[in-house]
């Protein structure tokens, strides 16, 4: 027998509930016994029906039939395992992306799955299609992309803050992130700056008079703000007491202002109405 006629015998059982979704696909071994036919056309069949999104390989435990919460996590699988090769460098800007049939196999998913990934991703500005529309060729954006490389740099800035390799305190400049990291320094200067906004980076000036950020955190949210002295300059100058973040006094600012202008307006209010009164009597 066919592994099309396989295929088609699997996905009748499917659609009559005979295999109902979430349920064990039989064994590779009971496959064969039961269409007469040998180990590849089986393993064909499988890969067949896994391409049209019926059944769903899961690593050390089998091939299943697809429930709708399987693309789900097979879409954010392989969506988030490409993004962060695109982060580590494993996959380079101006790379070629493997083929989907190749990433489909890798990651046992229907072809869709990966075909809506990589759309993702390209709307997120990591990966281009060379035409207009899209196609079979995919390509990691390249650094002279300034949008792709801001964030690329921030994304790397990121991990090496978490992984410990920018540990708390550490200083970088502009110059020293587009050394180690890559890109220019317009998108270096930008990804520092988002990286202070969130908390994760302090700015602080050299004895030289350039800028300098200085690591004060990790993941966003949870940072604990810390002192941070400026940089070149010896303990004995160092007891100026830690700011507030420029956002924080903006908004307390802003808020002092509003609340002045709210009380001005009820005194006018109060004005008029008494203009009022003594125009009716």
């Amino acid at each position: 027998m066919t592994f099309e006629r396989i295929a088609d015998d699997l996905r009748q059982q499917i659609r009559d509930g005979e295999l109902r979704p979430g349920q064990l696909l039989p064994t590779q071994s009971r496959l064969m016994q039961t269409y007469k036919a040998s180990s590849l056309t089986v393993q064909k069949a499988i890969r067949l029906l896994r391409n049209e999104g019926w059944v769903i390989a899961r690593q050390g435990r089998g091939t299943f039939v697809t429930r709708s919460a399987d693309f789900e996590d097979a879409f954010e699988k392989v969506a988030g395992d490409l993004t962060q090769q695109i982060y580590s460098g494993a996959l380079a800007p101006g790379a070629r992306l493997p083929a989907r049939e190749v990433l489909a196999e890798h990651y046992a998913v229907p072809l869709n799955v990966v075909t809506n990934a990589i759309a993702l991703l390209a709307g997120n500005f990591l990966l281009r299609y060379p035409s207009e529309l899209p196609g079979d060729e995919v390509y990691v954006r390249d650094w002279d992309d300034h949008g792709f490389a801001t964030q690329l740099t921030h994304g790397r800035l990121v991990r090496k803050i978490r992984d410990g390799s920018l540990a708390r305190g550490t200083a970088v400049t502009v110059d020293e992130v587009v050394d180690t990291i890559g890109g220019d320094p317009e998108s270096a200067d930008q990804a520092l700056t988002f990286l202070a906004l969130e908390g994760r980076m302090k700015k602080a000036h050299q004895r030289n008079g350039s800028m300098a950020y200085v690591v004060v955190g990790g993941e966003f949210g949870t940072e604990v703000p810390v002192p941070v002295q400026p940089v070149d300059e010896s303990d004995e100058a160092s007891v100026a007491p830690s700011k507030e973040f420029p956002a924080v006094a903006g908004l307390a600012d802003l808020a002092y202002k509003l609340e002045r202008a709210l009380e001005r307006i009820e005194e006018l209010e109060e004005r008029v109405e008494r203009l009022e009164g003594r125009d009716a009597d």
